[in-house]
């Protein structure tokens, strides 16, 4: 290998669109500087290059999402998610409230439904609606705390049981407070028709609403209970599965149904809280498909540093890739220009 060969190798780790412009510059300053006869490239060559090419990717990441179009995505994304989680975890509280309402005198139980359950389901609630009203710095700061206590909770289930199956919460919890607090040119209220709006608010009300309607009601007692992995749900009866598809349906409904440019960027927004569903549904479960849990008296060994670098580096790699695609499908044709 050439020197000039080994620079351009070097090279290639720049962005694409960097490289078109200044690769034949930086490669004859490079020659030039080079000493009669050297075949390989000095170590500070190499160092100054490869710190030269993260630092333009990092400028390029950032140009890339600070285009009006992200920003956007990051208020709507941070105004579905604090009512997604409100639903979440306001639906015992609810049900607690309506079997009072239906005269058992103890409802759920203080043992299940205790004061940190209400309190995260109204911080949420709050949440949702300073973001709907356009004053997203104030849900961002306060959206800090439930997001913390969202990641304290799965820590302890994982301190306890090993248990990573309700991880996918507190990744989508933590993206919230971040999408709320970067600027946009317009409020998540200004960019989601007020028809979506409606349609956000009865997928809520739904969802908080399935556990009520089919206990009170007693729909479900005569049903077998649904194991729904896919509706992050487990051992619930039938109609309370029916009830919480229609709500995941509707939120689905409202994101799929935004403008092409926006919808791109609110799934690319959510594939890693949909990979780390998966992962920790179907890859990191007990019998997983490709890393096996072990079990000691029923209870799962801890994860090892294989399954830990899965959970982490997976969902941020597909996300990259979800970004690269489409940065490379906007991009317009030069020949078509």
């Amino acid at each position: 290998m050439t020197l000039d060969q080994a620079y351009r190798w070097l090279l290639a780790c720049y962005p694409r669109a960097y490289r078109r412009q200044y690769e034949d510059e930086m490669i004859g300053v490079l020659l030039d500087d080079a000493t009669p006869g050297q075949r390989r490239p000095a170590r500070r060559d190499v160092l100054a290059l490869l710190g030269g090419a993260f630092r333009a990717h990092v400028r390029q990441v950032g140009a890339r999402f600070s285009v009006d179009a992200w920003r956007e995505a990051a208020q709507v994304l941070g105004l579905i998610a604090a009512l997604v989680l409100f639903a979440r975890a306001a639906r015992l509280p609810v049900l607690h409230l309506a079997l009072l309402a239906d005269g058992y005198p103890e409802g759920l139980g203080q043992e299940v439904v205790s004061w940190p359950v209400w309190l995260v389901s109204v911080v949420w609630l709050i949440v949702a609606m300073l973001a709907a009203l356009g004053w997203s710095r104030s849900a961002a700061a306060i959206a800090v705390c439930a997001a913390a206590f969202e990641v304290v909770r799965v820590a302890q289930d994982y301190g306890q049981y090993s248990t990573v199956f309700n991880l996918w919460p507190a990744v989508l919890a933590a993206m919230v407070p971040v999408a709320l607090a970067i600027r946009a040119p317009r409020s998540a209220r200004a960019v989601v028709a007020p028809w979506r709006l409606g349609l956000l608010a009865t997928a809520t009300l739904v969802s908080v609403a399935a556990p009520t309607i089919a206990t009170v009601t007693s729909a479900d007692l005569r049903t077998e209970p649904v194991r729904g992995t896919w509706i992050f749900t487990v051992g619930v009866g039938q109609i309370e599965a029916i009830l919480l598809t229609a709500g995941y349906l509707l939120f689905a409904l409202a994101v799929l149904s935004t403008p092409a440019v926006l919808r791109r960027r609110l799934l690319a927004l959510l594939v890693p809280v949909g990979v780390t569903l998966l992962l920790t549904r179907v890859v990191l479960g007990t019998t997983g498909a490709i890393f096996e849990r072990s079990t000691n008296d029923g209870v799962l060994g801890a994860l090892t540093w294989a399954q830990w670098s899965t959970l982490a580096l997976v969902p941020a790699l597909l996300f990259a890739v979800a970004v690269a695609i489409l940065h490379s499908r906007e991009q317009p044709d030069p020949q078509g220009a």
